[in-house]
């Protein structure tokens, strides 16, 4: 059975460093890595998480030499995604197409739903206070002429001592 010093050394070895490249990614000194190496030496815990986080190498394997070495690189299915998002074959089927294109192909793609969905809204904090205001104007003259009535004829309407009677004033 090797010790954590011997499966040290096997890191830096397999990481093809020498003892100065390795202290400097560890942040210890050159000394320090020579003499964690040596059989029998304590290493630090401090030192062996950082061995740990900057070579992937799986922690019970480096105190105690449980295998695996590194640990498992995580692994993203698209397929596996769309199906526990609830999306059909045919979504996966699109989305698989559009990452087969050319990258610049893609690129365009891209740019153009990009230009076709940002026209299509304007944010209202993108509007001046003017701009807003022309916007809903033209939006009340539209239904205004949709239903025959103009901004003028709606007040008017409104209006005390209008001619349809609905007058809150007496005009007797």
């Amino acid at each position: 059975m090797t010790t954590i010093n011997a499966r040290i050394k096997n890191v830096r070895k397999e990481a093809g460093m020498n003892q100065k490249e390795f202290s400097e990614s560890i942040g210890v000194t050159q000394s320090g890595v020579s003499y964690m190496e040596q059989d029998g030496r304590n290493v630090s815990d401090m030192t062996i998480k950082s061995i740990c986080n900057y070579f992937n190498v799986n922690e019970d394997w480096l105190r105690n030499g449980t295998e695996p070495m590194y640990i498992p690189e995580s692994t993203f299915s698209l397929d596996k995604f769309v199906k526990d998002h609830g999306g059909t074959e045919l979504e996966l089927d699109i989305m698989k197409a559009y990452f087969e294109l050319e990258p610049d192909i893609r690129a365009m793609l891209v740019q153009h739903f990009k230009e076709r969905l940002t026209a299509s809204r304007t944010e209202p904090s993108e509007m001046t206070v003017e701009e807003a205001e022309a916007a809903y104007i033209k939006s009340r003259s539209k239904i205004a002429r949709k239903t025959g009535n103009s901004a003028l004829n709606t007040t008017a309407d409104t209006e005390p001592g209008s001619a349809n009677g609905n007058s809150l004033v007496s005009n007797q």
